[in-house]
């Protein structure tokens, strides 16, 4: 009885790492994609680009791949309190998006984060 108990036991274990070995293959995988991406433009230059159109404090700065070609994403809160995201272009430095975000939306997404922390 006890080898079965044991068993059990050695068997879910085995499960469990198996899923968070798997988790972590796709994350690192993701990472990897991103990292082997061109750029001709660095994150500083994307985020001066940025900021020269729409001044104010950088929340968020990544760079992401988008249909296969790299994009920075920044996004930023100016004085009044407005956020805007900025999509730009990796390879050129050229401003491809720029979107002013509902501060409901973003409110609701920033008590959607603490909750999760919670």
């Amino acid at each position: 009885m006890e080898r079965f108990i044991t068993a059990g036991f050695l068997g879910a274990i085995a499960l469990v790492l198996t899923s968070f070995g798997m988790a972590m293959s796709h994350d690192g995988k993701e990472k990897v994609d991103v990292a082997n991406l061109a750029t001709s433009v660095t994150m500083e230059e994307a985020i001066k680009t940025a900021t020269s159109q729409f001044p104010g404090k950088v929340l968020e700065a990544e760079l992401e791949s988008e249909d296969g070609k790299a994009v920075y994403e920044v996004e930023i809160v100016n004085a009044s309190g407005e956020t805007r995201e900025f999509e730009i272009d990796a390879q050129s430095g050229k401003i491809l998006s720029s979107e002013l975000e509902d501060q409901d939306e973003h409110e609701k997404e920033a008590s959607d984060k603490d909750s999760e922390k919670s």
